[in-house]
Parts: C-alpha cells; sequence; structure tokens
C-alpha cells in the first residue's frame, strides 16, 4: 500500500470512528437539532434542555421552581431532559408543561458523578495544604528554638546580676567586663525579639492561606455526588417552537413578614412598610426570578385524618396503628403566569433605530414605576398570594438573607402614652392604627421607629385589611412619673370593735416635658378579695375612671384601674399633675390576709 493509499485509509477510518461514538444527546439550539441521531422513528429523539428559572412560588419552608424553555422540534417523539435539578427537590412533585403536542411521561433519575477529592484540582489542593502546614510547623520550630535562646540569655543576665552584686564595693568588681556583658545581653534580646516577631507574622500569614486553601477544599466536597435529572416525552405532530415549562418543589426555602413602622414628626400618621426576609439553601440560585408569596402549607395533607377506633384493652402493649400516607395523585399548580408581551419568544421588544431622549426617558419612567409598585395579591379562604414586582435575586446561602418589598403605606394614628408606673417605668408611646391596604398583614417581627430615629424591634400581630392594631413606639423621656404610697393604717370597725379596715393611700404624680398637650392612658391596680369573708373598695378618687367599655367589662373586675387624662405642657416650677386614691380591705379581725402590696 502507498504513502498516499495509508493515508487516506486512516482518515476514512478516523471519520468512522467519529460518527460511531458521537453523543446522542445534543445542546438545544437550531432547529431539528438531534433529528439525526438515529433513523428508527420508534426511538425517541433526545435534546439537553438549558431551561432557566423564571418563576418562583414561596411558601413556609418549601418553594415551587418554575424552568421555562422555548425550543424547536420537528414531528416524532422527543426526550427531553433536564439536568442539574436541586438536591432538595422532592421528586413526586414533578410538572410538565407545554404549548404544543402531547407530553406522554415526566421521570426522575440520578447518577453519580466522579468523586471530588479524585480530582486534580482536589489533588492539588491537598498539597497545597500539606505545605502550609509543613510551613506552620517549621515556624513553630523556629519560635520555640528562639524563645529557648531568649531563657538562656536572660539566665546569663541574671547571673551576671547576682556576680555584679556579690562583687559590689570590692576590687573583684570589673567594671569594663560587667559594661561589656550588659551590652551583649541588650544585643542579643533586639535580635531575637525582631526574629520573634518576624517569626510570628509568618506564622500567621501562613494560617491565613491555610484558612483560605482549607475553604477552596471544603467546597469541593469528599463525597460521590449526584446529578438529578427530569426527563420529558413529548410527543409532536407539527413543526413549530414550543414553551416547555418544568415546575417542581424543593425544600429549605422559606419567608417571613417583616415590618417597619415609622411615626410622623407630627404624629399624626405612621409610614407602614410590609416586607418579605427570604432565606433558602435550596441548591440552586434564583437570579432574576419573578417572586410570589403564598400563605399556604403544601406539606399538609390536602384531606384530614380519619377519627381511628379506640379499642379498651384489659391488660397488654399498646397496638399502635401506622397512618395511611396522604395520596400522591394531588399535585398542585406551580404556573404563575408570565407579564404580557407581543414578542412570543419572551424578547423584550426592540428600541426604534433612533429614538428621541424623551421617549427614552418616559420609557425608563414607566419601567421604574411599575417595578415600585405594590405586589399583586389574590387568593381566598385559606392562603393568600403575594406576587412581587421587582425582579428578584437570591443565591443559595442560609445565611444571605433578601428583602422583597410588598407593600408600603400610611395609616392614619391615634396616639397615647400609656403609663403603668407599678408594673415599668416610663411613658410609653402607643398607636391605634387602622390596616387601610387590602393586604392581610401576617403576624411577625416590626422594627420602629420615631421621625428617622430606630426605637427597637417589637411582636407584630398581625392585622386583617380595615382592622385595627396597636403598636408602641418606646418611652419618651420627657414624660417623667412617680408613683408612691402614701400612708397605710389599720382601724377597728363594727359595732363591738370586732372588724378590722385597712386605708391605703395612693398619689401618681405625672411632669408633661414634651411642650404639648398629650393623652395618657394610666394604669394601676387594687386588690381583688377571692372569698366572701374580704371586701375590697376604693373609697376616695381624686379623677374619676375611664368609661371605656371594653376595659369596664373586662379589666376592671380583674382590679385593674385605668384613667384616660388630658394633659397639658407643666409648667416650670410646677409640681405636675397628681392622681389620688384610696384602697380599703374590710375583714373580720380574727381572719389573717394574705400580705397585702407593700407598694
Amino acid at each position: 500500500m502507498t504513502t498516499h493509499s495509508m493515508k487516506t485509509h486512516l482518515a476514512f477510518c478516523c471519520t468512522t470512528l467519529l460518527i460511531a461514538t458521537a453523543p446522542s444527546w445534543s445542546q438545544a439550539g437550531g432547529a431539528g437539532a438531534g433529528a439525526d441521531a438515529n433513523s428508527d422513528p420508534n426511538i425517541p429523539q433526545e435534546r439537553l434542555m438549558n431551561a432557566k428559572i423564571e418563576s418562583v412560588l414561596l411558601y413556609q419552608g418549601r418553594a415551587a421552581i418554575t424552568r421555562t424553555e422555548i425550543v424547536q422540534l420537528t414531528p416524532g417523539v422527543w426526550k427531553l431532559r433536564f439536568d442539574s435539578l436541586p438536591p432538595t427537590i422532592q421528586p413526586d412533585t414533578l410538572e410538565a408543561k407545554s404549548s404544543a403536542g402531547r407530553i406522554l411521561s415526566v421521570d426522575f433519575s440520578s447518577r453519580p458523578v466522579v468523586n471530588a477529592s479524585a480530582t486534580p484540582e482536589a489533588i492539588a489542593l491537598d498539597g497545597e495544604i500539606r505545605t502550609w502546614n509543613q510551613a506552620i510547623a517549621s515556624t513553630a520550630d523556629q519560635q520555640a528554638g528562639l524563645q529557648s535562646e531568649l531563657r538562656v540569655v536572660e539566665s546569663v543576665g541574671v547571673r551576671a546580676s547576682t556576680d555584679a552584686t556579690k562583687d559590689g564595693g570590692t576590687p573583684k568588681l570589673d567594671l569594663p567586663a560587667l559594661d561589656a556583658q550588659l551590652t551583649w545581653m541588650a544585643a542579643q534580646r533586639t535580635r531575637i525579639s525582631a526574629q520573634l516577631r518576624t517569626a510570628t507574622e509568618r506564622g500567621d500569614a501562613l494560617r491565613k492561606e491555610l484558612a483560605a486553601t482549607q475553604a477552596r477544599r471544603d467546597a469541593l466536597g469528599n463525597n460521590s455526588k449526584t446529578i438529578q435529572s427530569a426527563e420529558v416525552l413529548l410527543a409532536m405532530t407539527t413543526d413549530e417552537s414550543v414553551n416547555l415549562r418544568l415546575s417542581y418543589l424543593v425544600t429549605d426555602a422559606r419567608w417571613e413578614p417583616v415590618y417597619a413602622l415609622r411615626a410622623s414628626p407630627d404624629r399624626k400618621t405612621v409610614g407602614i412598610e410590609f416586607d418579605a426576609l427570604v432565606i433558602q439553601s435550596s441548591g440552586e440560585d434564583w437570579q432574576g426570578v419573578r417572586l410570589s408569596l403564598s400563605t399556604a402549607k403544601p406539606s399538609r395533607a390536602a384531606n384530614p385524618s380519619a377519627v381511628a377506633p379506640w379499642f379498651v384493652h384489659v391488660v397488654g402493649p399498646t397496638v399502635r396503628t401506622r397512618e395511611v400516607p396522604a395520596s400522591s395523585d394531588a399535585r398542585i399548580a406551580y404556573s404563575i403566569a408570565a407579564a404580557p408581551s407581543d414578542d412570543k419568544t419572551g424578547a423584550p421588544p426592540e428600541e426604534s433605530d433612533s429614538p428621541s431622549d424623551a421617549g427614552l426617558m418616559e420609557k425608563r419612567k414607566s419601567l421604574a414605576q411599575s417595578l415600585s409598585e405594590d405586589a399583586v395579591f389574590g387568593g381566598t379562604g385559606p392562603s393568600v398570594t403575594y406576587t412581587i414586582a421587582l425582579p428578584f435575586d437570591a443565591s443559595s446561602d442560609s445565611q444571605v438573607r433578601r428583602r422583597a418589598r410588598i407593600a408600603a403605606f400610611d395609616a392614619s394614628a391615634k396616639f397615647v402614652y400609656q403609663i403603668q408606673p407599678v408594673a415599668s417605668d416610663g411613658a410609653f408611646l402607643r398607636a391605634t392604627l387602622q390596616n387601610t391596604s387590602p393586604f392581610q398583614l401576617l403576624p411577625g417581627r416590626a422594627s420602629v421607629f420615631v421621625n428617622s430615629d430606630y426605637v427597637g424591634s417589637a411582636p407584630f400581630l398581625g392585622a386583617t385589611p380595615n382592622g385595627e392594631f396597636e403598636a408602641f413606639f418606646g418611652a419618651d423621656p420627657a414624660i417623667t412619673v412617680r408613683r408612691e404610697r402614701v400612708k397605710q393604717e389599720d382601724r377597728q370597725s363594727g359595732l363591738f370593735g370586732g372588724g378590722l379596715d385597712t386605708f391605703s393611700d395612693y398619689r401618681t404624680t405625672i411632669l408633661n416635658g414634651t411642650g404639648r398637650a398629650i393623652d395618657i392612658e394610666l394604669l394601676d391596680r387594687r386588690p381583688v378579695s377571692m372569698t366572701d369573708q374580704v371586701e375590697v373598695s376604693v373609697p376616695t378618687m381624686s379623677t374619676p375612671l375611664s368609661t371605656d367599655p371594653q376595659f369596664v367589662s373586662t379589666k376592671l373586675p380583674q382590679g385593674i384601674l385605668r384613667w384616660d387624662l388630658s394633659l397639658s405642657p407643666t409648667p416650670p416650677g410646677s409640681e405636675g399633675s397628681i392622681i389620688r386614691w384610696t384602697v380599703l380591705v374590710s375583714r373580720s379581725k380574727d381572719i389573717e390576709l394574705s400580705p397585702l402590696p407593700r407598694e
């Protein structure tokens, strides 16, 4: 065979080998990709999808993920594979939808990948870690040697000092020799201290390098991993572009409501910011997704548990009945309607070739306005869904907490200072608010501000639309309160002195240093008798109690006293506003009471 013939034969063999070993999976791309993978119409054509996460419906503890991709397909049966699904996926929740054709099945599979510790990158990092550890050990040995050398120099110094003391004032003392010895010791100390400092700095730098290398190595892991995939079998009878959607539930994702309450300087309104705090470590990052927040709990069964029979046995072990799991046939629809667009491919519409500056600014203004709107809410009954206007990003990291704005609105407020000196010091500003938004405000935590000053954090109990709720805005140092028991004395009572009355006189003084008129709700208490043999009353009171119906029906019978006051600013030199009352406890002389309050 000639040289030319050998080259031609070798080229033919290489071409045949490449065709025979070409992978059957083709990347999503041009029309009809993968159509020539096989010539048997009974074997599905295969394609690897590259679908991006379009929307996320976030629950408490779970999230419904929707991936979408537009792909051109020819008639026939197609097997479309979605790789790199997250490790927290719940396979039985997989669901696929197609704009054309008929979905025949949706299957889940997982396959192992190469052990991370055997990869070249991991081997190189392990070598670096060994090198850093050896360098750190060498530096530690150097520091130990320098410390020993320093101790030797110090011992020589102690001996020289002892000899000088022993020979001081005698002809034996050699001053030039002693001076040279001391100079030598000082030089040695300086040298050793400098070397120790250098070794310590080098050890710190080596440990930082080791920590950074170890972090990169830990990110690779050691155990074998698996790639989780979904395979969608789709039958096509036409040649067209198909919008394919894959949905599934993942765990390790949640949201919780958080609020910011901002009282205005004029004490007339309170700004309410309703946000969602999103935390997720599902194993996949969310980039520019359409986020919706739901109050539903898909982990719960849709049907109630059955009432089991209750059997009574004479003696014997407890019989446990196995709970029948809920049917897995019920599926939850996770698709979220995308924003309407004239472009069927989902791409943004192209701008004109030469848009005017005014037109461009108007488009930017319109976009900013649409993204600044409150969330769109929907749903009735046991759950509500909030859809966020702004595209949302959240990396898969449990330490990263992202906020998503649901709504912001102003609520009219009625402010009053609540003072309860028997329980706590200070006058606490309380606002009674009305939820003027259409949103159901869920229980959560609220950050409280007065003007721009942060007051603190407080629990938020929630409110229905048009419902009232209360919020506290901290204690005002311009209002001072002093409560005191002025006098307490016992007096005999009854026809023959067989009774005993205990009188306790109380006084509360309030100084209003705010410079404006304020409303105050003052709370105190009196003893409550738990027996017919003891009678408790308030015979004298300088100011009438509140007539609020709820207080009169609920708190007053429990011995709680409340005064509703409107106080003007306290003039300089004035002793303030004073509330006085007397508590009378009457009983027979031979009855021994539990201790009365000493305050």
